[in-house]
């Protein structure tokens, strides 16, 4: 449950870390119009120097208010340095959506999120190319703010009765997702990708993002953060909300709904 001193606290996270994502996506532009070079990690995903900067960037920037945080970071991880989960830790993808970005295309995020008690309270996530940025507190709300507009709430919306629309992952678009979505009457899917589709759950603009497989902790924290701060919820596979500081900060299944109470209208998932 987060108390009044943590919402407070929490949006002045919100207002101090707001201008270091931007310059994390400014950093990243950068790069990119120069000239991306990418190489394999040992998972065979490709990392650039624009991964390991922005979170360089962030996790000073972190440090900078919090000297002694429990930062888990993408690239700090594939390093070798993989912190215990505390009751209070933060989790940064400096680059979701990486393969995208490599190949040219928009579909990639930078992520913050703050995790309390296994539970994503807070988070911020800015898509470097329009620089748009969504941020988040449960407790407090979320928002939406581009260079041509100005921040404002953002909230999800009721399921529709007819055509939800379902956002499913564009390179992990795999047949369980398929067959999932099939079985939603009149569903609209929509690919997108990174946690660019959280986000649209929380603006109001989609209803439903299952995903199948295995992600990390990094990936959705920060937009899951901002989806519960909005009126939505991830559950995972177990049928319960998605909870954080996993061993290896490993995900399972998961499904994000704009509209919990709406959870019994769409097909099963998992074992809830």
């Amino acid at each position: 449950m987060t108390s009044l001193s943590d919402t407070l606290a929490h949006a002045e996270l919100l207002e101090v870390l707001a201008p270091a994502m931007r310059e994390g996506g400014a950093l990243i532009e950068a790069i990119k119009a120069r000239g991306i070079v990418h190489r394999d990690k040992a998972d065979s995903s490709p990392v650039t120097e624009a991964d390991e900067a922005a979170e360089a960037l962030l996790e000073a920037a972190i440090r900078h208010m919090e000297p002694g945080a429990v930062i888990v970071g993408e690239e700090a991880v594939a390093a070798g340095t993989i912190p215990d989960a505390t009751a209070r830790f933060w989790l940064i993808d400096p680059l979701d959506g990486t393969k995208d970005f490599v190949g040219g295309g928009a579909d990639y995020s930078v992520n913050i999120g703050l995790i309390e008690d296994g539970e994503p309270t807070l988070g911020l996530v800015l898509h470097p190319p329009t620089g748009t940025l969504w941020t988040g507190s449960v407790g407090l709300g979320a928002w939406k703010e581009a260079p041509d507009q100005p921040r404002h709430p953002i909230r999800t919306r009721a399921k529709p009765h007819n055509s939800p629309r379902i956002v499913t992952s564009r390179s992990h678009l795999d047949e369980q997702t398929k067959a999932w979505a099939a079985a939603c009457p009149g569903a609209d899917t929509h690919p997108s990708g990174s946690s660019l589709k959280f986000c649209l759950l929380a603006e109001g603009a989609a209803d439903a993002y299952p995903r199948f497989g295995p992600t990390s902790e990094w990936d959705t924290a920060a937009a899951d953060a901002i989806l519960r701060a909005a009126g939505g919820l991830t559950w995972g596979e177990d049928g319960a909300a998605l909870g954080y500081g996993k061993p290896r900060y490993l995900n399972g299944s998961f499904l994000a709904l704009a509209d919990p109470a709406a959870r019994a209208s769409y097909p099963a998932f998992g074992k809830g």
